[in-house]
């Protein structure tokens, strides 16, 4: 409520509990002498008089005085700007996917709660910014801290998930631009981070961080749908997923973990996956992985087999994406600026098969993949700075991009804020820390 009227009604409620009333000792003998009586019956002259305490609240009110907007003299109030602010303005690539068929790329915008769609040839050696051929951005859309992105290239339709705020995965047409209301929406358990879609299933599978789960729905899932199953428990190996891709040619769900486990119950009253977790177990920290299971499998599944060991060189694995031509798949390795390719099919602490790494590549802080086999390119988000890279399919070592994309101008300077929620001054260094 406006603050003046806040105000009011407190006076009002003070005063109501404060008039009349006379020290205790005097209370004491009032109480003794009063003939017994309901003590919740009030007295026509006591509702006189609070009648007339409050029109005269209300005149001071109308009059200004203590309860205006303006006073104290010279007081901030209303909608203050900021001394200076320090904000990036710019997009931040995260989520990425490719639809070969029609030619295009989505990317998600966790820093402007948006999604950016460019054309499959877009980016050049341009400094100047990219323009996308399709923005979806405002209030209405539903967009707020989003990680992974899918698309459905036969529906013409791509999907996105809030991660650590809003708790939903949104869906979105090619045909929609600007402030738009998603097509449908699913709300998600919380911190849901990646998404995948089985055409042949006709289902989408969820990475879930707080949960380390992986939770399956059908397709046109929405509103409070519970999922059809869910791989979760200690025997599974997953330890904070992230990236998930839906193998179904070798019927295979594919996840890259950090390796962070901890056993956290449900922030909300609604979470599809609210089930008995048993003893509590404190957590624990493993080396980064990429899992294997089947994709039918339901509960406290083993994997099928596990990539992790200090050979495999995964640090902070994000998104992936399966080369079924090639039987390969694509990690983008936040950790150490590198996309890592495995075999398919490896297992235990191998070796990647090639590395895209160094300072030629301007890799900085990559998040998500996607492989054209089509056009035999590869496609990688930056989250450390305003650009998304093209290479070539079967690049290794230290090589430049065939093509950049930017979402601001060439050098521009990122704030480094994922998820700030706190801020402190550090007076003997005149700095600000905000942790993320």
């Amino acid at each position: 409520m406006p603050r003046r009227l806040l105000f009011l009604t407190l006076t009002v409620a003070l005063l109501l509990l404060g008039i009349g009333q006379s020290p205790p000792q005097a209370r004491s003998r009032e109480r003794a002498a009063a003939p017994a009586t309901d003590p919740y019956e009030e007295s026509d002259e006591a509702c006189a008089i609070d009648a007339a305490m409050i029109a005269a609240l209300q005149e001071q009110f109308q009059a200004g005085g203590v309860l205006a907007d303006n006073w104290p003299p010279d007081a901030l109030g209303g909608l203050v700007p900021p001394l200076r602010s320090v904000h990036d303005p710019y997009p931040t690539y995260d989520g990425l996917a490719f639809d070969p068929l029609a030619g295009r790329v989505i990317m998600s915008d966790e820093n402007r709660h948006s999604m950016l769609v460019y054309d499959r040839t877009a980016g050049s050696a341009s400094t100047a910014v990219t323009e996308p051929i399709q923005q979806i951005f405002g209030r209405r859309t539903q967009i707020g801290f989003v990680a992974g992105v899918e698309v459905d290239p036969v529906r013409q339709e791509f999907y996105t998930v809030n991660n650590d705020g809003g708790d939903k995965l949104v869906v979105f047409t090619y045909d929609q631009q600007g402030d738009v209301v998603p097509t449908r929406s699913l709300v998600t358990p919380h911190q849901s981070w990646d998404v995948a879609l089985a055409p042949k299933r006709d289902e989408i599978a969820i990475s879930v961080q707080q949960s380390n789960a992986i939770s399956f729905f059908r397709r046109a899932a929405s509103g409070h749908d519970a999922p059809v199953r869910t791989i979760r428990g200690l025997s599974t190996e997953l330890h904070d997923p992230h990236g998930v891709f839906f193998d179904e040619q070798h019927n295979e769900i594919i996840t890259a973990n950090h390796g962070n486990w901890t056993q956290i119950r449900p922030y909300t009253s609604y979470d599809p996956l609210v089930t008995d977790v048993g003893e509590y177990k404190p957590g624990a920290f493993y080396l980064p992985s990429i899992t294997f299971h089947r994709a039918d499998a339901n509960g406290d599944v083993a994997p099928l087999r596990v990539i992790q060991g200090s050979l495999t060189r995964l640090n902070w694995p994000m998104g992936l994406d399966l080369d079924a031509q090639r039987g390969e798949i694509a990690v983008a390795n936040y950790g150490d600026d590198s996309i890592l390719v495995f075999a398919r099919g490896g297992g235990g602490d191998v070796q990647p098969t090639r590395v895209i790494r160094g300072p030629a590549t301007e890799i900085v802080g990559p998040i998500s993949v996607a492989i054209d086999a089509k056009n035999d390119e590869i496609w990688l988000a930056n989250y450390g700075d305003h650009t998304a890279l093209v290479f070539p399919r079967t690049a290794a070592g230290n090589v430049k991009p065939k093509r950049i994309i930017r979402n601001a101008p060439a050098k521009t300077p990122t704030c480094g804020f994922t998820n700030a929620s706190a801020a402190a001054f550090d007076t003997k260094r005149d700095a600000l820390l905000v942790p993320n």
